[in-house]
């Protein structure tokens, strides 16, 4: 693993925190427990990549990523308004699985 990916997956860990504590609570019960289930599956994904080197892992946080957008979309339409927060929250979790998996492309690693 590289130094740039491996700075990038630690700084994926930041964000995936950072994101869940800004963003929750999400609007309803269920939906806060989904939106815990999809950051805690981001850290397991990351976790399974930095640690085992595994590329499941990779495919378990950009899965999971995925479902942080849905919710993220679904929280937006909850709130009614658009902000910077709901933009940037969309953005870093398409973005981050995105130039990992060019990284990993690219030094041809895990």
């Amino acid at each position: 693993m590289t130094q740039k990916l491996w700075l990038w997956l630690w700084l994926s860990v930041v964000m995936v925190i950072s994101g869940a504590l800004l963003l929750y609570p999400i609007g309803t019960t269920a939906l806060n427990i989904i939106f815990v289930v999809v950051k805690i599956g981001m850290l397991a994904g990351l976790v399974i990549l930095l640690f085992l080197r595994k590329k499941l892992g990779f495919y378990i946080w950009a899965l999971f990523s995925i479902g942080a957008v849905v919710i993220t979309i679904i929280k937006w339409n909850i709130v009614g308004r658009v902000s910077f927060l709901i933009i940037a929250s969309i953005v870093v979790d398409i973005l981050m699985p995105v130039v990992a998996y060019v990284l990993i492309k690219k030094y041809g690693v895990i």
